[in-house]
């Protein structure tokens, strides 16, 4: 029975380790996210839909206390890096467990919606996504690779 129990809890772990999405680090050190799950992709470079919206949701534990937060998201084109223009900048309405104000130590998750509009481009491209606290420090930190793609 106990070799059973094995089997099952290894299944189990070995499920939900493939349903993980890969991610890279942000260059500056800043605080990983505990899991990464993007919907359509379990490997990069991800698929970017034109037409639709990218989804994901990482947890992650709160670095220091915050009574808010707000997505920063990065784009790199052909060496280029700019900001772009998320529309949703409260991430507190996003959050699928816990909410502001946060405190240190608190895991949490937050759930991405981004639209990628049928007026991009067909192009690789990297992105990167923050979640910064009142201080405009990342509570949190990851990049993925892209290709924008035709529906």
């Amino acid at each position: 029975m106990a070799l059973l129990t094995y089997v099952y809890v290894l299944a189990a772990f070995c499920i939900a380790s493939s349903m993980q999405s890969e991610y890279l680090k942000c260059s500056s050190g800043e605080p990983e996210p505990l899991a990464l799950r993007i919907e359509g992709c379990d490997k990069l470079p991800c698929s970017l839909v034109r037409g639709t919206n990218l989804k994901a949701q990482w947890d992650f534990k709160v670095t220091s206390n915050t009574a808010n937060l707000k997505p920063r998201v990065r784009v790199t084109v052909l060496g280029v890096t700019t900001d772009y223009n998320y529309p949703y900048p409260n991430a507190c309405k996003d959050l699928v467990n816990g909410e502001c104000p946060l405190e240190k130590g608190e895991e949490v998750t937050y759930s991405l919606s981004m639209p990628i509009l049928k007026v991009y481009p067909i192009l690789k491209l990297d992105i990167e996504f923050a979640l910064v606290d009142d201080r405009n420090e990342a509570q949190v930190c990851f990049k993925i690779n892209g290709k924008v793609v035709a529906n």
